[in-house]
């Protein structure tokens, strides 16, 4: 790992830590550099504010939870089971971010709450392509069509779920075995893939 992406670890892992101790409007950009053991002007001159710092966090947490459930796809012969259990991790994972249960709360800055909500098109689309080529991955006999559209509205049940926890007591395993059922038939694809 490189410097640069050591730093930024660190500081994401400061402002994780410094979120679960006080809400976003205590943080400061000076609490987060000391924490993370850089200085100031480098938060400065790599995120630019602490607007700039929470999207950044969000991409990089958005990327990491792509990339877990892309692998979980990769881990299951099923489709199905692999949506499961992608979705039930994705579910528990973003629960337990304290960014997300910052913005769940209103307990976060409107310029926080845009990110995943009136500004998240940018986010939908990485989320969505990550998403879609790590099910092409996972079923190389799917339909490419029928997985784009998956992935796309995989990003927006996500986004919809890091905005709005679900209304009803589900745990995050019977959520995602609904969805996985709901959406998977179509993702087998023309060439046999069992879902």
């Amino acid at each position: 790992m490189s410097a640069a992406a050591e730093r930024r670890t660190a500081v994401f892992a400061a402002l994780r830590a410094l979120l679960l101790e006080r809400p976003w409007g205590d943080v400061t950009l000076e609490a987060v550099a000391r924490d993370a053991g850089v200085s100031r002007q480098t938060l400065y001159n790599s995120f630019g504010s602490r607007h700039g710092l929470a999207q950044a966090y969000t991409v990089d947490l958005a990327d990491a939870l792509c990339a877990l459930i892309a692998a979980t796809l990769a881990e299951h012969a099923s489709p199905r089971d692999g949506l499961e259990h992608g979705l039930r991790l994705f579910l528990e994972t973003a629960a337990d971010d304290p960014l997300i249960g910052r913005v769940r709360a209103g307990d976060a800055h409107h310029d926080l709450v845009r990110i995943v909500t009136t500004d998240a098109g940018p986010l939908l689309v990485r989320v969505a392509e990550r998403l879609e080529a790590g099910a092409l991955a996972a079923w190389p006999g799917a339909d490419p069509d029928v997985v784009r559209v998956l992935a796309r509205t995989l990003a927006r049940i996500a986004l919809s779920y890091v905005t709005m926890p679900p209304e009803y007591d589900d745990s995050p395993a019977a959520i995602a075995a609904g969805l996985s059922v709901l959406l998977t038939p179509g993702a087998a694809g023309r060439q046999g893939v069992e879902p």
